[in-house]
């Protein structure tokens, strides 16, 4: 959270300790009183508000700290006080003081405080968009990796898990590219601090922005209160934008300005938000495709495709299906309270040679329902439901560009590409199998960066 301490009211000339004590972490800033506060509120962020209750008969507690509380929305507000009876102190708390600092105090004391004050607020933001309870253990060691593919994204996660740029994780629906997303952040420097999870498909356009970004109160119809958004909340941790081709160009212009800038507005304010946010993003489309046709903002690719994980499909990497099938049949087996002791051969064999369209997702509600319908605790064959869903005939390519984990320049970028084409005998399709993108993702580089060649048609 912004690092800004707000102090309201005189003090009693102690201003300079109150700013001496918290000074070495953090900016403090006076105001005369609420009123002053509020205007400096409306332009300035806050991480806390210390609020000096006047002694001998003024404005009772209650009064005060409600004011507070309606300037500062989500603020933590301390009170304070010389001399303060218990009563007063009993009467702040329950007022919704997150703590009452007598004078004179410990400036050790107050630091802590402080500190409490805005670890509880980090929790309680986690909390109120908690994801549901889930069985999920984030350890690189337990992903089932036997195929060569997987094992050199295990060494990948491993690797990004301890860097602090965006990510980009790419593979088609149903590979596991939210459990990838947590597994890098619960393995990263930020792995006690928030993890927030958005699945920018499942929301609507029109709520989108108000659920990234917050907004405040009387923005939209509707909006009776402020709200802070998903980026506010992961402060200081991860946020994952799970399909994030989905968004608009405008929400595009905006993810865009946080991760460049790192900060944002809520929606309907123009306060500016600080945003400490590591974000990774995931998509089962062509992004590089997207671009081309000008679905995407090439300058928000750029910035998103720093790191780069790509996902195979479970057709491509079958010597991990039979691993994969046994430890989802004791997990779904734990869930349902259900005896499972394995699968027949022919299961296995059927289970291996099928070629999963919906991958790991696909593999688990198959074993799901096989384990239900299966009258003892072993899977046979006739339980499998596994039906053959025609595929395209040309797949959209999500795979990554060469040597992922690279941001090359427009040469570099060109000259791996030329290499490719000359190796290819300039044949577009079969360069853009050996760079590991799709043919149309090929031809949009190939017209940005002006690659010319006498055989194609276009260049006679």
């Amino acid at each position: 959270m912004p690092r800004r301490i707000f102090i309201v009211g005189d003090l009693a000339g102690e201003e300079s300790l109150f700013a001496g004590a918290l000074a070495r972490e953090f900016t403090v800033s006076f105001a005369a009183n609420l009123l002053d506060a509020g205007r400096r509120l409306a332009k300035e962020e806050a991480a806390l508000l210390v609020l000096d209750l006047p002694a001998g008969g003024g404005e009772p507690p209650e009064d005060l700290l409600q004011r507070a509380q309606q300037i500062a929305p989500g603020i933590p507000v301390f009170a304070t006080a010389a001399g303060a009876d218990s009563e007063v102190i009993v009467r702040a708390v329950k007022a919704g003081a997150a703590d009452f600092v007598s004078r004179p105090f410990e400036a050790e004391k107050l630091l802590l405080s402080v500190r409490r004050a805005l670890e509880n607020r980090s929790l309680k933001n986690e909390i109120d968009y908690l994801r549901r309870e889930q069985d999920v253990v984030y350890d690189t060691d337990r992903i089932v990796a036997v195929s060569p593919a997987m094992q050199k994204v295990t060494a990948e996660i491993r690797r990004l898990a301890q860097t602090e740029s965006t990510i980009l994780i790419t593979g088609e629906t149903g590979t596991g590219k939210s459990f990838v997303s947590g597994n890098i952040h619960f393995n990263s420097p930020r792995r006690s601090r928030p993890f927030v999870k958005v699945n920018c498909a499942n929301i609507p356009e029109t709520l989108l922005e108000s659920e990234l970004f917050g907004h405040e109160k009387g923005a939209f119809t509707g909006a009776d209160k402020t709200r802070i958004g998903r980026f506010e909340q992961a402060h200081g941790g991860t946020i994952f934008l799970d399909e994030f081709c989905e968004l608009g160009p405008g929400l595009q212009a905006k993810l865009l300005r946080v991760l460049e800038d790192r900060t944002f507005e809520r929606l309907g304010g123009n306060r500016t938000i600080e945003a400490d946010v590591r974000v990774i993003a995931a998509t089962n489309r062509d992004i590089e495709a997207l671009v081309g046709e000008g679905r995407f903002r090439e300058d928000l690719y750029y910035r998103i495709n720093v790191l780069r994980v790509h996902l195979p499909p479970l057709r491509e990497r079958r010597e991990d299906i039979e691993p994969l099938a046994r430890h989802l049949l004791g997990k779904i087996a734990r869930q349902l309270k259900k005896p499972a002791e394995g699968f027949t051969p022919e299961a296995l064999g059927r289970l291996k040679a099928y070629d999963w369209p919906g991958n790991i997702r696909q593999l688990a509600n198959t074993i799901e329902r096989a384990l239900l319908v299966a009258e003892g605790p072993l899977i046979g064959e006739d339980h499998l439901a596994l039906p053959e869903i025609p595929r395209p005939a040309a797949q959209p390519a999500a795979a990554p560009p060469p040597l992922p984990g690279l941001k090359l320049t427009a040469e570099q970028e060109r000259a791996m590409i030329v290499r490719a084409l000359e190796e290819s005998l300039w044949i577009q399709k079969d360069a853009a199998k050996k760079l590991g993108i799709s043919p149309r993702a090929l031809n949009y580089r190939v017209r940005r960066l002006g690659i010319a060649h006498p055989r194609w048609r276009k260049n006679r």
